[in-house]
């Protein structure tokens, strides 16, 4: 792959997983409640979806890209509603230290949300479809550059995770209001995977 092609794919790469999305905006939202230490069982979770992910991605590239248009409206639909579910459950979420049933973000929610991420898997398939089969179809290159995608979106989880962390104790004090502007941040994640925004 020619160096200006890498560069492309990884700006493009920095935009899509660092921008606001499903995992980045749980994130924030966990680590606001559980601190960044509690965290991490969910975002490895996320990672390891994630690379998963991309090696199908990157390995299938060009049985997925046939499979995708059918596919694809199944899932937009699981992916949005899944995403309204974590809404709810976000915006009921009680502070810190009073009486919860939910509990902490877990390894498999991590990988679940990963595997049903329409955001994650149209980025699997157009960064390999757009910038790396053109130039590389070598299985251990293909697992080279998913590796490297995962990175960089674990970079992004890692950014949003901090700066929650970060908002902790202003969590703590303006819980309901942190409650509702994620969730709704997650109901604008969901309209925009069904197309309505």
């Amino acid at each position: 792959m020619p160096f200006s092609v890498l560069c492309e794919m990884t700006l493009t790469a920095a935009l899509t997983v660092w921008s606001p999305g499903p995992n980045n905006i749980l994130l924030l939202s966990t680590a606001s409640k559980y601190g960044f230490k509690k965290n991490m069982k969910f975002m490895l979770g996320i990672w390891t979806g994630s690379l998963s992910l991309m090696i199908l991605c990157g390995l299938l590239g060009s049985l997925l890209s046939s499979i995708v248009p059918e596919v694809r409206p199944i899932m937009t639909w699981v992916g949005a509603g899944y995403l309204f579910y974590l809404a709810w459950k976000t915006y009921r979420r009680l502070p810190p230290g009073e009486e919860d049933t939910q509990k902490e973000p877990s390894y498999v929610m991590g990988i679940f949300l990963q595997l049903i991420n329409v955001k994650i898997i149209i980025y699997g398939l157009t960064m390999f479809s757009s910038f790396i089969l053109p130039y590389e179809q070598r299985p251990l290159f293909l697992l080279f550059y998913a590796f490297y995608l995962m990175v960089m979106g674990a970079i992004g989880n890692l950014i949003w995770a901090f700066a929650g962390n970060v908002l902790q104790k202003f969590y703590k004090e303006r819980y309901k209001l942190v409650n509702v502007i994620m969730a709704l941040l997650l109901v604008w994640c969901a309209l925009r995977v069904i197309g309505v925004l």
